[in-house]
């Protein structure tokens, strides 16, 4: 079985976390907004309140929503525009491409100090553009990077409204078998600050994907650096008891 294709049961209470999130990050409850009372959510989800507790508490600690006395769960007002992305599975992993819409800038052949920087060999297409949702300021500058010969023209990349990856395997029947992750922190430069309107110099999360075929050749590639505040990454680990 290949490290994507396996499926590991999500509990109630985190699936329920996740819709509400998605609610949020998306904008359909903004800022200010009452979610549905413990009973309404027990109701409209058939969960256990212990369920719809455990996913509130989720939200709360992420900063997503406030508990007050006597009024329920109201969204919270975030110190900056947020996106935070659970990581359990592969799916979990493509929720970013999902929510976050890729608006392309530019396009054209990657050029050697691209390659060079991330580590490609061979001939790939290069998006350059940020990860945005509704109008709120960009979450990230990203830039995709995919190998020639499986690449979309930039009238298809302006148009996409499914992940990079996904689009791929659809319509060249080719199988993503494994994707690696790294995360670093880094110092966002002059003009990297001012795409994102924050400040020279700011702390900022770079993260690379590295998407591979079976053969381990690597289809695409994505790079994004996200200012401090804009967005988190939630990690689920099980420990194994022998």
């Amino acid at each position: 079985m290949s490290p994507i294709s396996a499926v590991t049961e999500i509990p109630r209470y985190r699936r329920l976390a996740d819709a509400l999130r998605a609610k949020i990050t998306s904008g359909v409850l903004a800022p200010g907004d009452q979610l549905p009372t413990e009973m309404d959510l027990c109701a409209e989800e058939n969960v256990s309140r212990h369920t719809v507790r455990d996913a509130l508490r989720i939200l709360v600690e992420a900063g997503l929503i406030e508990r007050r006395r006597g009024a329920g769960s109201v969204v919270a007002i975030p110190p900056a525009p947020a996106f935070a992305q659970s990581i359990s599975d592969y799916d979990s992993l493509l929720q970013y491409a999902r929510e976050a819409r890729f608006v392309l800038a530019r396009s054209g052949p990657a050029d050697k100090d691209a390659l060079e920087r991330t580590g490609l060999k061979g001939s790939y297409a290069q998006f350059i553009g940020s990860r945005r949702v509704a109008n709120k300021p960009a979450l990230a500058i990203t830039a995709i990077y995919v190998l020639a010969r499986y690449a979309p023209d930039e009238a298809v990349m302006r148009e996409m409204s499914e992940p990079v990856s996904e689009w791929i395997e659809r319509n060249h029947g080719v199988q993503i078998e494994r994707v690696m992750q790294s995360m670093e922190a880094v110092a966002l430069s002059a003009s990297q600050a001012k795409r994102l309107g924050v400040g020279n110099r700011s702390p900022a999360l770079r993260t690379l994907r590295r998407y591979s075929d079976g053969a381990g050749k690597i289809v695409l590639l994505s790079e994004s650096l996200h200012p401090a505040g804009r967005f988190a990454y939630e990690m689920r680990l099980e420990r194994t008891r022998v």
